[in-house]
């Protein structure tokens, strides 16, 4: 589900210990320092960590050390909370560019053989190669019930300046006090799912973040948690399955790349690769010898992954470059990043399946990964994560703040149901005085989500008990919007006969880039829903400039059928015939040339 969120700050609802001893209200969370920037020091051939200087410095640091306490225990925060933490450091230290799948081994292995001593784990580690880790933890950490999570800085503690001291504290916050069972990277105030994060800036603060997945939690003056999007928890002991198959390997493709360098790529011993390739997952489909030496590949047990080389979007089968991939035995890697895709190819050839289970499991959304309709991994509120810590909260307080954290709780707990199609759950909200116009943080209500979701059922209740069908989320977006983007034309048909409205601004967008990919079917649906095709962009530039401009016929004849302006011109003067005959498709030029003189404008 997507875009909802829940407010549990400590300002609003401060949770209360009473009667628990120290020792009880202590959370113990272990720090296992890598190496990395974090703890640098300058020296004379530049940065590198020095041992036992990051425990010295976290240690001075007030945030980190309470006085009156004995060593390596927090102050109590806002939460009412103190957390105990202890700092294993490795030797040698790395920088993370040194890191390789031995030491990913070691981390998951020293996790394993202190689950049972601590409630959570932060992993310090240079910023370089973070995401691998991250995504190579999240794989090797089978039935994972307790809080992971990786951060470092770009710039060291020693430093005056720095990033670090925010970064790790945030860190101990985040998992000194939240359930949070997966593993996670937290950089920047955003934490997010470790392995949908990149590295996108080598020197900006704000260094990683998550292009197909929001994040799990945004750290402010208030912590927002998106318990939605958080994994649940499995009851199951944790098992650590090591990645020792190294014959791994990507490759990025790049106009030109030649079939030698492609065969000497895929030879043995390698086993696995992810392919980055161009857009939505595309590649050359007129290089005869570029597809064989992939099918030769395939053939011979390489599983081979395509992942998109963008940072947002996935590997679809729209364009028939990419179909070709697949008919190649090229493996759908979805909107996963190359570094998910490479580690869980890694772990997946470690556990010694066949290659047709490997390629299955590839598209098989495991640890939140990937992006999959129905994932079983969605949030319920009758979930135990989401359950318990609600309970937590709601055990110490007066009836006025149970009220308020209902108050709260009802908007997302509706949205939930909402995209989840559990109607009995949204009747029994209502029935006991819910808001079924009540918007989540992001200005979502449970029409957005489940229209988006396909639950027609909902979406009838809903309007018939009186939502508000023209409601705007925070990034200008309506229910009517989530229908046809999701293409639920049910939903869609009954949401305008209710009076939903298509926004010009935002239709007139989306039909230029439908007609100018040449997608007929989604330029229907919104025309269909009330956009007028007439209409044209900041540049002037309606659906038939780019549909001419392309050389989308159907979709030329299509808008001609609709009344489409023949004679309409850009910014530039240029009218959709300009467009055809500039560009050679002679044959729409003559369709357009054709249109009758009194249907032009």
């Amino acid at each position: 589900m997507s875009r909802q969120n829940i407010r549990l700050t400590v300002q609003e609802y401060p949770v209360q210990y009473q009667g628990e001893s120290m020792d009880e209200q202590l959370r113990n969370v272990l720090i296992l320092y890598t190496g990395g920037t974090i703890g640098m020091i300058k020296g004379p051939r530049g940065y590198r960590p020095v041992p036992g200087f990051l425990e010295r410095i976290v240690r001075s640091l007030p945030a980190f050390q309470d006085p009156d306490m004995p060593p390596g225990v927090t102050p109590p925060s806002r939460y009412g909370r103190r957390i105990r933490y202890e700092i294993k450091e490795y030797n040698p230290l790395l920088d993370s560019s040194n890191m390789g799948m031995d030491h990913w081994v070691r981390i998951a292995r020293d996790i394993e053989g202190h689950y049972d001593e601590y409630d959570a784990f932060l992993v310090l580690h240079g910023t370089d190669t973070m995401a691998y880790t991250a995504s190579a933890l999240s794989f090797m950490l089978e039935e994972l019930d307790k809080t992971v999570i990786v951060t470092g800085s770009q710039i060291p503690l020693s430093q005056v300046r720095n990033d670090g001291g925010d970064n790790l504290l945030d860190a101990l916050i985040l998992a000194g006090h939240y359930d949070i069972p997966e593993v996670c990277l937290y950089f920047r105030s955003k934490l997010l799912r470790g392995n949908r994060a990149q590295k996108l800036d080598a020197s900006g603060l704000d260094a990683f973040d998550s292009g197909n997945f929001a994040p799990l939690a945004k750290v402010g003056i208030d912590i927002s948690v998106r318990w939605e999007h958080v994994l649940s928890p499995t009851g199951e002991r944790l098992r650590v399955a090591p990645i020792t198959n190294s014959n791994v390997a990507t490759l990025r493709l790049f106009p030109g790349i030649t079939k030698s360098i492609l065969d000497n790529f895929l030879r043995p011993p390698v086993q696995g690769v992810v392919l980055e390739t161009y857009g939505a997952g595309n590649a050359p489909d007129q290089r005869v010898d570029f597809l064989r030496a992939l099918r030769e590949a395939t053939e011979r047990g390489v599983v081979i992954v395509n992942t998109t080389q963008c940072h947002r979007g996935a590997v679809a089968a729209d364009y028939a470059t990419g179909a070709a991939l697949a008919e190649a035995g090229v493996t759908s890697g979805g909107d996963m990043t190359p570094e998910a895709a490479l580690t869980k190819l890694a772990y997946l050839l470690s556990k010694g399946f066949d290659e047709a289970r490997i390629r299955q499991l590839m598209e098989t959304n495991l640890r939140g990964e990937l992006t999959s309709r129905g994932s079983s991994t969605r949030f319920s509120f009758r979930e135990k994560a989401f359950v318990n810590s609600v309970a937590k909260v709601l055990a110490a307080t007066t009836q006025q703040e149970k009220d308020e954290i209902e108050r709260a709780l009802y908007p997302v707990l509706m949205c939930s149901a909402g995209g989840l199609g559990d109607l009995d759950a949204i009747r029994r909200m209502v029935d006991g005085g819910a808001d079924l116009n009540a918007a989540d943080y992001d200005g979502r209500t449970a029409l957005h989500l489940a229209a988006a979701e396909g639950r027609l059922d909902v979406v009838a209740y809903l309007l018939n008990r009186g939502a508000r069908v023209n409601v705007i989320d925070r990034w200008g977006g309506t229910p009517l919007q989530d229908a046809i983007r999701h293409t639920h034309d049910a939903i869609a048909q009954l949401l305008t006969e209710h009076g939903a409205v298509l926004r010009s601004e935002d239709a007139v967008s989306t039909m230029c880039r439908m007609a100018g990919e040449g997608n007929l079917a989604a330029l229907r649906r919104l025309v269909d829903n009330g956009a007028d095709p007439s209409l044209g962009d900041y540049d002037g530039r309606t659906p038939l400039h780019l549909a001419a401009s392309e050389g989308h016929r159907d979709v030329v004849a299509y808008l001609i059928e609709c009344g489409a302006p023949i004679n309409v011109t850009d910014r530039w003067g240029g009218s959709p015939l300009d467009d055809a005959e500039r560009h050679g498709h002679a044959e729409i030029a003559d369709l357009l040339r054709s249109v009758p003189q009194a249907n032009r404008q």
